[in-house]
């Protein structure tokens, strides 16, 4: 479980890096790679947050952290 959210946390630095270059990459030219890249980092975002609060529900994780 921590692997997994070390593994996502990084996917979504990867997507704002990505979309970084794409803004410099493709300034002026009317591309919307940027903003794809931006949603996914979104999408990520909100997925890792909503499978955080059902593993805390279930009881995978608690106030202390991953692994009782």
């Amino acid at each position: 479980m921590k692997w997994l959210v070390i593994l996502v946390l990084l996917a979504i630095v990867a997507s704002m890096a990505s979309a970084l270059f794409f803004m410099y990459r493709d300034a002026g030219k009317g591309s919307n790679r940027m903003f794809k890249a931006l949603a996914l980092r979104v999408g990520l975002s909100v997925s890792l947050f909503v499978c955080l609060m059902i593993a805390y529900k279930l009881g995978y994780i608690g106030p202390q952290g991953i692994g009782k």
